[in-house]
């Protein structure tokens, strides 16, 4: 069976160990239902495409009106935590602070989701391709904060030497995203796939081997 997911580490990339925890969760987790899965990394457009064309299921999906009217959803894998970075040496304390968010230039990622935050009137945006590039923009004080994926971010600074104890995140986040593993509402078999999958998470949750996948991988907080 047909997996469609990107490469985001450290929550799936076919450059981790076993794909990564996600990955790894989904496939044991259809395997206690008798399933196989074959994974197939492309970029999230590609992924949409053929999720929505019946050609494989999606995993680490973001629910919206938009996508529900399309696609039927697991219960939820993991949380994905979003928030701030800044400069190791950053006087900023609080991203809450009244008016703060409107006095920095805040890189983002392009065409990327924006909460309502960064949706306020004033606020000024500097899109580019990635967290990766927004973080060296960051380390090199091009802009003065950095918005995206918690973990993400702590995973290209963990393995950026040029980023380690420049850059830092800031607490707290500011929402939390639920993942799921979606079918497309017209696929023959989405009703078995979505049950099976969701037996056998609640499976791996009961007996703890859900939990020691994430703790392993530095992930224990995410689990939803």
């Amino acid at each position: 069976m047909p997996i469609c997911v990107g490469d985001f580490p450290p929550f799936n990339s076919p450059k981790l160990p076993k794909q990564g925890p996600v990955i790894e969760i989904t496939t044991e987790a259809f395997k206690r239902l008798g399933y196989e899965i074959q994974t197939q990394f492309m970029p999230w457009a590609r992924i949409l495409k053929e999720g929505e064309d019946k050609n494989c299921l999606v995993l680490g999906m973001w629910r919206n009106a938009q996508r529900e009217q399309v696609f039927n959803f697991s219960l939820p894998i993991v949380q994905q935590e979003l928030g701030f970075f800044i400069k190791r040496e950053s006087k900023i304390k609080d991203w809450r602070e009244p008016g703060l968010l409107q006095q920095q230039l805040i890189g983002v990622e392009r065409a990327s989701y924006l909460p309502p935050a960064l949706q306020e009137p004033g606020i000024r945006l500097d899109p580019s391709a990635g967290i990766k590039f927004n973080l060296q923009k960051l380390a090199r004080d091009r802009i003065q904060l950095t918005f995206g994926n918690k973990d993400s971010g702590l995973y290209i600074i963990k393995n950026e030497p040029d980023l380690q104890g420049t850059v830092r995140w800031l607490p707290p986040g500011i929402e939390r995203k639920d993942t799921y593993l979606a079918c497309a509402k017209n696929h023959p078999e989405q009703e078995a796939l979505l049950d099976a999958f969701n037996q056998g998470l609640r499976s791996m949750r009961a007996d703890g081997s859900f939990q020691k996948i994430l703790r392993e991988a530095g992930l224990s907080s995410s689990a939803p």
